[in-house]
């Protein structure tokens, strides 16, 4: 590696480095005092860097949200698919559970400003693909259920479009519950019940 190459990789890291220290900062401020009370210059000064640093990385503090969802958050149904020694209820319940502990573990205070932001249709980008937040989490519920018909776990009439908003709107509700009652309905505690209770009869007639 030449010299030129070594300054880059330098500022890269550089970089990474401080938008991770922003991100980490907004999160904790974001947890402690509501988004509302936080301001871009508060977020600036507990990351220790400069207002102008915070612009070069996010164009507004609602951008934070969304680096705050995303890494594995995005690839559950991949992860999820690629857990070849679960049968399809126990892939299907490990995704449910996981959608809401991740959320949970961003914390209230962002997940409500996370609702905020994306009740509307807004256009963000998932692993280079511009979409919305409903139609990735569509997709990725769709692709758990075609998953278990290409396995052969289920028949080949499943109603994988409806079911999959059915089970997203489960999720979603569940999650606003559990910001509208200031967590004390947890989400993640309900899955398994509501996976037995309700998904199980469901999906009865298209088990193989």
């Amino acid at each position: 590696m030449g010299t030129l190459e070594k300054k880059i990789k330098i500022r890269q890291v550089r970089a990474a480095e401080t938008r991770k220290k922003i991100v980490s900062a907004a999160k904790k401020l974001i947890t402690k005092n509501g988004f509302e009370n936080v301001s871009i210059e508060d977020i600036a000064k507990e990351a220790d860097v400069s207002t102008g640093s915070f612009y070069t990385y996010f164009k507004k503090k609602e951008d934070i949200i969304e680096e705050l969802n995303q890494a594995d958050f995005y690839r559950l149904a991949e992860i999820t698919n690629e857990l070849t020694d679960k049968g399809f209820d126990e892939r299907l319940k490990y995704y449910c559970r996981e959608f809401l502990t991740e959320i949970e573990r961003v914390g209230i205070e962002i997940c409500r400003q996370w609702i905020r932001s994306n009740i509307a249709p807004v256009k963000i980008v998932i692993s280079d693909n511009e979409t919305t937040k409903y139609d990735h989490d569509y997709l990725a519920m769709r692709a758990l259920i075609e998953e278990g018909v290409r396995r052969g776990e289920l028949t080949d009439d499943v109603p994988a479009d409806e079911l999959a908003l059915f089970i997203n709107t489960q999720l979603y509700g569940l999650m606003v519950v559990w910001c509208m009652t200031d967590a004390s309905v947890i989400g993640s505690d309900k899955t398994d019940e509501f996976y037995d209770n309700i998904l199980t009869p469901a999906l009865m007639p298209y088990k193989r």
